[in-house]
């Protein structure tokens, strides 16, 4: 007779392995799996791996069979488009800056430089926690209103206006908490860095992007620093110095902690119309072995130039030679979506069809897929100075691969441009690997919310070919909301779904997503200023009417065995569990602070 091990033996063994090695052995034979489809830990491991999405902080406390229920549900609700829709009033000279769990942040619209008439200090932002409000103040005037903010990692950066005429050139900026007793903004013992940089110039304000492990990015004028906000360390700068400066610089975005993405289209001083340029996404990696520079391990070409635009135009139109595209000018120059770091890198550009439609052409490029170019690990890290040769082509004589050798990495697509501003309809949200984007028009004009979500994961994509229940050994996906939570959740209109399949051939590559779209009556005529999403709600600010719309895709109330309750870890072993509402000063958030609701407390009540 063979000998098993007892169920929980394997089940304890497995939960040892990586998700692709778990699929392998419930492969092995009925036994293994009958114990991977039981194993609630299995479940919630294997199917947080195939989403690609992460629990909240607040849901860590959930017993496991919980936490496998909250994210079944939730990613069900956002393939069905079936969210809770509220609406709640949102002053209109506030603007939506981030949203993490239960906080909602915003930035006043034109009172950063302006200080209070009451205390005389300047507001940098607002938090909003289940209805209340508190401000974040500091005691110096900001130099800009464009600064950035970490809720996990309990930052906020931002430039101080010294009163210096030269302070372009010699900057301090600076590294508070978000999260205080009260609403005055606490320092860190090393509050923040100076930069010395003679290269910044013209009327152009800094921009500040944060990412994870304390990285930040400052640039402006073609110059890019990179620092470590907690030691102050610098960690690099793009271009190394040099007298050259790289003028043709568009945008910078983070791809992950150690990775800097550049938008570049080289060009000559004399050509007003551009029409001759290059284009490229340029890839650096900080922290090379040229320490105090950032190296460009790889250098992508964009079909933004004039050639290859109309090429891949008129193959994704299948446009009539007869048909005239026009490129870009200088009101339509590409965009490099900067807030990061996000699961996607997305790129676009605009071009005009026959004199009067303008449309636009959009790239999406998942992150990690740059660690698969193979040129990346081949090629040789030029000298610091190498990469620029000149400032009007800084990447002069370097190789670069060819979009059609890597459109296949990416997903391509054409849309009629719904907004004369080239931000409003296309500033999208995205979360992992999913792109959220509207309509711009028809909520204007109709209050009608017609969401697109694509989804680049392609482990999911290969499961849900046919439908989008079965998940391979995974089991199925269920109706995981009880009869009154889903009673209050809206079904849309026109619900489509639809798989676009990967296209890989000689003649044409693309890489495949997964289409969801419906519609949504708001019944509220007005434009969306912002569109964020945390996960699990999207919001969307419409300034106008003073309002924002809060889809909530997630879980209500606690499900389980009729009156057990998840309990924290503390409570287990006999502990009080800490008040979530107390913040210490100059203290991180607590743990369990970013449970994602905003009406009410995810304790089973409703609001």
């Amino acid at each position: 007779m063979v000998q098993r091990l007892p169920h929980h033996v394997l089940d304890l063994i497995f939960q040892e392995l990586q998700p692709l090695d778990i699929l392998r052995c419930a492969a092995v034979c009925h036994h293994w799996n009958k114990v991977v489809h039981k194993s609630v830990y299995l479940q919630l491991n294997l199917r947080q791996s195939l989403h690609q999405s992460q629990l909240y902080d607040g849901e860590r406390f959930f017993p496991p069979g919980e936490r496998l229920r909250r994210l079944i549900t939730r990613e069900t609700n956002l393939d069905l488009l079936r969210p809770r829709i509220t609406e709640t009033d949102l002053p209109d000279d506030q603007v939506l800056h981030t949203v993490a769990g239960k906080y909602v942040i915003t930035q006043p619209l034109d009172q950063v430089n302006k200080p209070d008439p009451e205390d005389g200090k300047y507001t940098l932002c607002t938090i909003w926690r289940l209805g209340e409000s508190k401000k974040v103040k500091v005691s110096f005037k900001p130099y800009t209103d464009l600064f950035d903010l970490d809720v996990h990692q309990d930052v906020i950066i931002v430039q101080e206006d010294e009163g210096d005429s030269h302070s372009k050139t010699n900057i301090k900026m600076r590294a508070l908490h978000l999260f205080n007793e009260d609403e005055d903004a606490v320092p860190y013992e090393k509050d923040g860095f100076r930069i010395l940089e003679e290269g910044w110039e013209g009327e152009d304000p800094h921009n500040v992007s944060l990412t994870i492990g304390g990285r930040v990015m400052v640039w402006c004028s073609g110059i890019v620093w990179i620092f470590d906000w907690e030691t102050g360390e610098r960690l690099g700068r793009l271009p190394p110095e040099s007298p050259a400066i790289w003028e043709s610089n568009l945008g910078m975005a983070w791809a992950g902690k150690n990775i800097v993405l550049g938008l570049d289209m080289p060009h000559s001083p004399e050509d007003e119309s551009l029409a001759q340029t290059a284009a490229y996404l340029a890839v650096f990696e900080v922290d090379t072995s040229y320490p105090g520079t950032s190296s460009l391990p790889l250098l992508l070409e964009l079909p933004f130039c004039t050639n290859l635009l109309e090429e891949t135009v008129r193959d994704l139109l299948d446009l009539p030679e007869s048909a005239s595209i026009v490129t870009r000018d200088q009101e339509h120059l590409p965009f490099l979506q900067r807030n990061g770091p996000f699961g996607l890198i997305l790129v676009a550009t605009e071009f005009i069809i026959n004199e009067d439609a303008t449309w636009r052409l959009i790239i999406v490029l998942p992150t990690k897929h740059l660690q698969q170019f193979r040129l990346q690990k081949e090629r040789k890290i030029p000298p610091p100075h190498g990469a620029w040769k000149n400032e009007w082509d800084p990447f002069s004589g370097l190789d670069s691969i060819p979009f059609s050798q890597w459109s296949g990495h990416a997903y391509t697509w054409t849309e009629p441009a719904h907004s004369p501003n080239f931000f409003h309809g296309f500033y999208e949200a995205q979360n992992s690997l999913r792109l959220y984007h509207h309509n711009y028009t028809l909520l204007k004009l109709h209050g009608l919310l017609h969401l697109t979500v694509l989804d680049f994961n392609q482990k999911r994509l290969r499961t849900i070919t046919c439908d989008f229940r079965p998940l391979g050994g995974l089991g199925k996906i269920g109706e995981n909301d009880t009869d009154a939570e889903d009673e209050d959740r809206r079904r849309p209109i026109r619900y489509r779904r639809e798989v676009i399949q990967p296209i890989k051939d000689d003649g044409d590559s693309n890489l495949g997503c997964n289409e969801i779209a419906g519609d949504f009556v708001l019944g509220n005529k007005g434009a969306a200023n912002v569109i964020l999403f945390d996960g699990e709600r999207l919001f969307i600010q419409q300034r106008s009417a003073g309002k924002c719309w809060i889809l909530d895709f997630g879980v209500r109330e606690i499900a389980g065995i009729p009156g057990e309750e998840p309990q924290t870890e503390e409570q287990e072993k006999g502990q009080k569990r800490p008040d979530p509402n107390k913040v210490v000063p100059g203290t991180r958030a607590p743990q369990d602070a970013f449970v994602a609701e905003v009406d009410g407390e995810n304790d089973g009540t409703e609001s």
